[in-house]
């Protein structure tokens, strides 16, 4: 061949993408923000590490080459060990589902793009609906992920496990990831450490369905909902129709709702509980109902659980007041009351909360630490929440286009300041006539804000898709269990060493995902020597 000709042939080569070559099987960390454009990692395998009764992810993407791939399933196999082995259906598959981010969240620096969110569950939808798990198609030079949430038996022996994920297309074979797992010598307990209130259920999730609040169809559809968040350690504010009767004549009714409560809070292991606030207007009897309440509560061994959500994000003189006011009327049931405040006052001349709120939730940005340790220090309970963008741009963002660790660095935060619970605004969030599977966005510039779940019509399913950002969620309240887990066997002193060495408030945490690994493991470590 002439040396121009060739000289031709290998300059054109170099101009051609990279996705011109064959397809590609990957594996990429769940902490890691892969776009459908996203080059090709150089992971073939996984390797994660797990104790039992609990869920691991892992990520295997397909990038497609020249031509588009059709048909596209992924399979897992059992994981088999010395001393036996986690079955197929322990391992959960989905395929991630992308957002067209054509515009960045307010303060994000990343690029525009289509990044995943939604997990389209693999197995029990409908193959026919719009957004069907498998098959899929991949288009040339595009990738496609999927994720794997692979559940620990309690019953699992200790030790060295290993399988495969197998990706086919058209029925060939494109590759086999394959798989190790090691058992860790210790188990998650099902009680929830940190307590929580995960919003939009209830009548908002009635609105959307266009069902009757208080009907047996809705009560099922909310069901499944409720599920979902307790499977992934998210305590919903709306937990159905658990709530007694009360009745004006005096006492509590739980003839209809009482096993339901029970089952709850000792077979969901749910540990809020949001009681509702009735008859507000009318003072005698909004106390003869707290009063009943609490007493009810009381003698199930649940008033401890409990809390009444006050005037919401209070931000003048009048609202303090009625915080105030409220806090004053609720006072002498003992039920605790909770603020979406900080515990310093935002201004001087409204006077404080002091006396009139026990837990109080401040957003992130807002934090003050010496005030809230003197409240601690008399006995009050410290929550924190986020929305939206706010703050100077330290504190972490929960949009889908911020970097996945900002969802894992709060709740070691927590620990670090002795924070016990966390509030989210909603978890199912869509403005009217928004399609929350193509545009899930808040005001057109918060992707992702007040929805961690999408509605499952769409995907075949009966109840909610997941979101990448809840899968998040759950890693770091499970990474809040070993902390726990640790203390209680005696090491708190260790573990307060490990997280202050890289979440120290929230404005100094680390962003780097490999640094919480690590010192996870540590913990892991000092739960394992026992």
């Amino acid at each position: 061949m002439p040396r121009m000709v060739l000289s031709l042939l290998v300059g054109l080569a170099g101009l051609c993408p990279v996705w011109s070559q064959e397809p590609v099987v990957w594996v990429a960390s769940p902490w890691q923000q892969v776009l459908r454009s996203t080059e090709p990692g150089g992971a073939k395998s996984a390797g994660i590490v797990a104790a039992r009764n609990e869920y691991e992810p892992l990520r295997v993407i397909i990038r497609a080459g020249a031509k588009a791939l059709a048909g596209v399933r992924v399979e897992a196999s059992a994981l088999k060990g010395s001393a036996g082995q986690i079955e197929a259906r322990n391992v959960a598959l989905f395929r991630e589902h992308y957002i067209n981010v054509f515009k960045p969240s307010l303060r994000s620096k990343a690029p525009t793009g289509w990044y995943p969110d939604a997990l389209i569950p693999l197995a029990g939808g409908d193959p026919g609906a719009k957004y069907p798990g498998v098959p899929v198609s991949v288009e040339p030079g595009a990738n496609q992920g999927f994720w794997a949430d692979v559940h620990i038996p309690r019953d699992t022996a200790p030790g060295e496990y290993s399988g495969t994920i197998n990706v086919t297309a058209d029925g060939v074979r494109l590759g086999a990831v394959p798989v190790k797992l090691r058992v860790l010598p210790f188990t998650l307990p099902d009680k929830i450490a940190m307590r929580s209130n995960f919003g939009g259920l209830g009548g908002g999730l009635a609105r959307q369905f266009g069902l009757d609040a208080g009907s047996k169809e809705f009560a099922a559809v909310e069901d499944r909902y409720i599920h979902t968040l307790l499977a992934h350690r998210a305590i919903p504010s709306s937990l159905g129709n658990i709530w007694p009767k009360w009745t004006p004549e005096g006492g509590i009714d739980d003839s209809s709702s009482g096993e339901r409560l029970r089952a709850m809070v000792q077979d969901r292991h749910v540990n809020a509980l949001c009681v509702p606030f009735a008859y507000r207007t009318e003072p005698e009897k909004c106390q003869a109902y707290l009063r009943d309440m609490a007493a009810y509560l009381r003698s199930k061994g649940w008033l401890d659980l409990a809390y009444i959500y006050l005037e919401d994000e209070p931000n003048d003189a009048e609202q303090y007041e009625t915080v105030r006011q409220q806090g004053a009327l609720i006072r002498e049931s003992g039920i605790k009351r909770m603020c979406t405040e900080q515990t310093i006052t935002s201004n001087p001349e409204w006077g404080t909360l002091y006396g009139a709120v026990d837990i109080w939730c401040p957003l992130w940005c807002l934090y003050d630490e010496k005030t809230a340790r003197e409240r601690q220090a008399l006995g009050e309970e410290i929550w924190t929440y986020t929305a939206l963008c706010q703050g100077k741009g330290t504190a972490p963002f929960w949009q889908i286009d911020f970097a996945p660790v900002q969802f894992r660095a709060p709740f070691w935060v927590s620990w670090h300041y002795g924070v016990k619970g966390f509030l989210y605004w909603s978890s199912i969030y869509r403005a009217a006539g928004q399609d929350p599977w193509t545009t899930p966005h808040f005001r057109d510039q918060y992707w992702g804000e007040g929805m961690l779940l999408y509605p499952g019509k769409d995907a075949g399913l009966r109840g909610p898709a997941p979101s990448i950002r809840l899968k998040l969620i759950r890693e770091a309240l499970e990474d809040f269990e070993y902390m726990t887990l640790a203390g209680q066997q005696g090491h708190k002193a260790e573990v307060d060493e490990i997280v202050a060495s890289l979440a120290r408030s929230f404005d100094d945490w680390s962003q780097s995902p490999e640094a919480y690994l690590a010192a996870r493991a540590k913990i892991a470590a000092l739960i394992a020597a026992d």
